[in-house]
């Protein structure tokens, strides 16, 4: 960047041992003056000797919950010293492995086994990995992977815009043939790792006044939302006034009317396991009377309340 506001001497008056700070030929600062000033009082620079002088690095800190700074230099994971990782290349191959004979030659997929890599440092064995620009689903191929050589349970969340098909023509059936198994570019049988995979198409729900009608609604095209975050997506009931879904012995239930709550815990009261229950409401009621009787069973939430509350923050 050449700009005049990044040419400037730096009198370092921070420290008594080192006064002039080198800047070669025709080089810029990264930083303004301010900027680099603000930095040396927190203690986040660092003076390299040089043989011509001296110049600045910016130090890299690890930081605590609270956002203060825990002394600790974060340094990259990856370095000299590290196996292959691989490349492109080898990411290109690993699709057409599974997904033959579809042409892969206009994408730049990142290799499976740098995912691992990169997940395998950061990573616990019982995450959630999000990965917004999902691309060719490598990071989800990277943690089934992982998860079937250690043992884990991580999880993934894969989004993407879908542009020129990338989701439903190669990341969706990549991700459901590393899951289910597939016969490679030889014909070979390869078998499954196992696991569960839910594919959703969303849409942008506007913003009206919360009138009793678009509450409704709301609630009704939340439903899948709330599958998600309670993970359970089997359907063990679907009738008008509510409905039931399970993850093993974990349930969400959601009911449309209050007046299909009487009917709604006939359904559940020989059902073990717990349950998340959201109740549509035209307010804030809480319902926790009526569930007094079974209330160590039950997580009661309001709908759509809750929704609406972020959709107050994101158009206020």
């Amino acid at each position: 960047m050449n700009r005049k506001s990044l040419r400037y001497f730096f009198d370092n008056k921070y420290s008594k041992k080192i006064k002039k700070i080198w800047l070669p030929g025709k080089a810029t600062w990264l930083v303004g003056k301010e900027g680099i000033e603000k930095f040396y009082k927190k203690g986040l620079i660092k003076v390299f000797k040089e043989k011509k002088g001296n110049s600045l690095g910016i130090k890299n800190y690890l930081y605590d919950s609270d956002g203060k700074i825990n002394g600790t230099i974060l340094k990259s994971i990856l370095n000299d010293n590290d196996v292959y990782i691989g490349m492109n290349t080898e990411g290109t191959s690993q699709i057409k492995n599974i997904l033959y004979p579809k042409d892969f030659s206009d994408m730049k997929p990142k290799p499976v086994s740098l995912i691992k890599f990169l997940l395998s440092r950061r990573v616990e064995n019982d995450s959630i990995i999000l990965d917004f620009f999902a691309g060719t689903g490598t990071t989800g191929q990277a943690v089934l992977e992982l998860n079937k050589e250690d043992g884990g349970n991580r999880k993934f969340i894969l989004c993407t815009n879908d542009e020129g098909k990338i989701c439903t023509d190669v990341c969706h059936p990549r991700i459901k043939s590393i899951i289910s198994g597939y016969k490679n570019i030889k014909g070979e049988k390869v078998k499954g790792l196992g696991g569960n995979l839910k594919y959703f198409k969303t849409e942008f729900v506007d913003f009206e006044q919360p009138t009793d009608k678009n509450k409704m609604k709301l609630t009704q095209e939340a439903i899948e939302m709330l599958c998600v975050k309670e993970e359970t997506f089997e359907k063990v009931l679907d009738q008008k006034n509510f409905k039931i879904f399970k993850n093993s012995e974990h349930y969400t239930g959601i009911i449309f009317d209050q007046l299909a709550i009487p009917a709604f815990k006939e359904k559940i009261k020989d059902i073990k396991g717990k349950f998340s229950v959201y109740i549509f409401s035209l307010g804030d009621e809480t319902f926790y009377e009526e569930f007094e009787d079974i209330k160590q069973k039950v997580k009661l939430s309001p709908i759509p309340e809750a929704i609406l509350r972020v959709y107050r923050r994101i158009f206020k």
